[in-house]
């Protein structure tokens, strides 16, 4: 666990990098703007209808090298990106093919997850998944605070190409480690796939929700700063409170493992939302209030992931939850892009998207505990 957990914050920190720069250039480059922007973020969850069968049938094993293999492909893409930067409609088409492999890294983070998590019970299952993810949190959040940084000393194509480099270590590194649930694997494969159930599509429900609220994040944050004339670090400051918001939640989840129910977790990260939405709402002035507003959608957000990640492993084998984020990542693509189409028509109000997105996530999980609640047996659904 300590390599998936290192070599994980090392691709958030080089991923929240590459992706303000990428958004912030589309965003405020000649020909760029809100329908630029918006068409990259619809085009970029294009890519994931197609990971369901490339996660099924990859002939690569083991979910540390089919991350590697991911992480070679984002590395390739970036240096094409990096040699056409000027030219903002290739950088949307070239941004496209990025996200093929961002969004099969999701899935194959998550094998690798479980591939390691293997043998754990409920509660060790929770530490980890809280662990790990304030560690990619903490990553994610200082990645676009440095992205600013790094562009006043470099041009910013010349960030992408170090990043390609790095990511390519982090491949080479990810090859190290091959240990894969075969006991797990095995019951699987003697299982045989199965229809969905009525469990398995409320996880799908929540899964589908995840990168839809992280799409909007990022397409309404510099709409909203170049709105009110505020500068790309705005932008990677507010971004990296997000972060923090996550981490501390994170954090909170971990040390109170066993004595938190979590019922008052689920409230607790309502009010959170809730209270959010009211301070940005009532106070439109860019500023300290919309810090205050990011953190708690962070903490909310955060925590849901923790406990959503922890209950996925603890119910379903490591391919099954490859298979479940490969296909709610797949139907995501149509509820964002309904929200996009809209947010044409209400762009000042765009920034209600991944609140109102997070609230629709708690309420999922509500209802995935109370399905589990009734549930006798472990419940399987199809790979």
């Amino acid at each position: 666990m300590t390599r998936y957990t290192l070599y994980s914050g090392l691709y958030r920190f080089f991923n929240g990098v590459v992706l303000l720069l990428l958004n912030w250039h589309i965003a405020s480059a000649q020909g760029g703007g809100y329908d630029a922007l918006a068409i990259s973020t619809t085009l970029s969850f294009i890519p994931a209808v197609l990971v369901p069968p490339l996660i099924r049938f990859t002939p690569i094993t083991g979910g540390a090298r089919t991350t590697a293999a991911g992480l070679a492909g984002i590395s390739l893409t970036l240096l094409v990106i990096a040699s056409c930067w000027s030219q903002v409609q290739a950088v949307v088409a070239l941004n496209f093919v990025l996200w093929i492999f961002f969004f099969y890294l999701e899935s194959t983070w998550e094998v690798w997850f479980n591939d390691e998590a293997s043998g754990l019970d409920g509660v060790a299952l929770r530490k980890q998944s809280s662990l790990t993810m304030t560690v990619n949190q903490v990553a994610l959040m200082v990645g676009p605070l440095f992205a600013p940084l790094f562009t006043r000393v470099v041009p910013a194509e010349w960030v992408l190409v170090v990043c390609a480099g790095l990511f390519a270590v982090v491949a080479a590194l990810s090859l190290g480690s091959h240990r894969t649930a075969a006991a797990t694997e095995q019951m699987s494969k003697e299982a045989g796939p199965e229809s969905a159930s009525g469990l398995g599509a409320l996880y799908l429900l929540a899964f589908m929700l995840v990168w839809p609220i992280l799409g909007t994040f990022n397409l309404m944050l510099p709409l909203q700063a170049l709105a009110h004339g505020k500068s790309m670090l705005t932008v990677g400051i507010l971004d990296m409170l997000l972060g923090i918001g996550m981490a501390v939640a994170g954090t909170f989840l971990h040390r109170l493992t066993k004595s938190l129910e979590m019922r008052w977790v689920l409230a607790g990260a309502a009010v959170a939302v809730a209270g959010a939405m009211a301070i940005w709402l009532l106070v439109p002035a860019f500023g300290a209030p919309q810090m205050v507003a990011i953190f708690a959608l962070g903490c909310a957000f955060g925590s849901m992931r923790v406990i959503l990640r922890a209950e996925a492993a603890e119910n379903f084998t490591p391919r099954q939850v490859g298979a479940i984020v490969a296909n709610a990542n797949a139907c995501s693509l149509l509820l964002l892009t309904a929200v996009l189409a809209g947010g044409r028509f209400f762009t000042s109000r765009i920034w209600l998207a991944p609140f109102a997105l997070t609230l629709l996530l708690v309420l999922s999980f509500h209802a995935i505990r109370k399905a589990q609640s009734n549930r006798l047996v472990p419940t399987e659904v199809s790979e």
